[in-house]
């Protein structure tokens, strides 16, 4: 039995909900847009329009938008991915009729004046500039450049200094038009309130929103990867290292196992095979971590450290050592059934803060049309095997299909 249900209403618009007894209310629009949908000339504008969202409509100032939702206590915010934008608020739970009404003209009527619009991208190119000065951030982004090379996912979020400054105030309204439409989008509502009245209010506002043809997404191509290899000098003291490979879709059900193997050999914990071999047993590393990252169509499974140049070769034999053993003989049940509870406690934590709950809801109904309820993606993770785990460390550990950059 779900805990959710979703509405769609006459524009295509999917309104979905997360009835709970709570004082305050998590709401949001959710669209399926973001840097993959970007021309080469304007990268960056995705996250530029989500910046603009905030600077006002047709019917409201900016001034008017940050004071009707804070007067309440509400909170506004966005993000922008490179599949995805979400434009959510947090308030007392009386108020939700105001904040949704304010989100919706946020979403159907932004405008993009010419001098708010000059402001925002000044600010993005300072937070260009503050990822350059920061290697162990800026470092990801390259590498996922170089991961997704020639594809709609090989460029970063925030775009360059040229790319920004090229973009203008009908380009993004462009891109709005084309994008920010029911259709293409989901709301999503979490906490105490009348779904009827809420339906009812929505159909008020997009009921005669009408689509255009539908929206194609350009796929990557998964066959046309090859491992590339990179060093770069930059002015710092360590050298800081990206490893890895292209890895599963979201729609792939090895996901799941590839999350708990990469949990296995670098995640948030202390005792991650890689923590213990670099930095406990060898003191060479004070961080060292894995990640996966999945998408629509493609994923990237990664590994960053940073050491001292003089123990950069030791490192990097020391990764390659763990990736062979993985390779070479599967876990044992003991260490299965550790790895097990270690990655459903840390998923039961994060589901904790309502906060993430929602966005994951959200992300989950947008991608998938639906939510696994956390009890089955448990059970799913019980069920995986040490052959599992072993045939994935074989398909996607050998070093020769590594991708590596490094900055020195």
């Amino acid at each position: 039995m779900t805990n959710y249900h979703i509405h769609t209403l006459q524009s295509g618009l999917k309104i979905a909900v997360k009835p709970e007894k709570c004082l305050v209310t998590y709401m949001g629009f959710a669209v399926r847009a973001g840097t993959r949908d970007e021309s080469k000339s304007s990268y960056g504008l995705a996250h530029l329009v989500e910046h603009m969202l905030f600077k006002g409509t047709s019917k409201r100032t900016s001034t008017h938008i940050i004071n009707r939702a804070e007067e309440v206590g509400a909170e506004l915010n966005a993000y922008t991915t490179k599949e995805e934008t979400f434009i959510y608020a947090a308030l007392p739970g009386q108020y939700w009729k105001r904040i949704f009404r304010l989100l919706s003209d946020i979403v159907l009527n932004s405008r993009f004046p010419e001098e708010e619009l000059s402001k925002e991208k000044t600010v993005i190119i300072d937070e260009i500039n503050s990822y350059k000065d920061s290697p162990s951030e800026f470092i990801y982004d390259e590498f996922e450049n170089m991961i997704f090379d020639k594809t709609p996912l090989g460029h970063n979020i925030l775009g360059s200094e040229r790319s920004v400054n090229h973009i203008s105030a009908k380009m993004a309204r462009d891109f709005m038009r084309k994008y920010y439409r029911p259709d293409n989008m989901i709301f999503f509502i979490n906490g105490d309130i009348n779904e009827t009245e809420l339906i009812k209010l929505a159909n008020q506002i997009f009921g005669n929103t009408h689509s255009e043809d539908p929206i194609s997404h350009i796929p990557i191509d998964e066959h046309c990867y090859t491992p590339t290899h990179k060093r770069r000098r930059r002015d710092t003291y360590q050298y800081h290292v990206m490893m890895g490979t292209r890895a599963y879709s979201m729609h792939q059900p090895e996901r799941i196992g590839l999350s708990l193997l990469l949990n296995i050999l670098g995640g948030p914990g202390m005792n991650s095979k890689l923590n213990m071999a670099l930095r406990e047993h060898n003191g060479l590393v004070y961080n060292v971590e894995s990640s996966y990252t999945a998408y629509s169509d493609g994923g990237m499974l990664a590994i960053y450290y940073a050491c001292a140049r003089e123990n950069a070769e030791k490192a990097e034999r020391l990764v390659k050592q763990e990736f062979d053993k993985l390779i070479a003989h599967p876990i044992s049940e003991e260490e299965l059934l550790a790895a097990k509870r270690q990655v459903k406690g840390q998923l039961m934590i994060a589901e904790d803060s309502r906060e993430n709950a929602t966005l994951s809801f959200a992300k989950s109904i947008l991608h998938y049309g639906k939510q696994d309820s956390l009890e089955r993606v448990l059970q799913r993770i019980d069920s995986l095997t040490a052959k599992d785990l072993h045939s994935l460390a074989t398909a996607k550990l050998k070093m020769e299909d590594m991708t590596t950059l490094t900055y020195i």
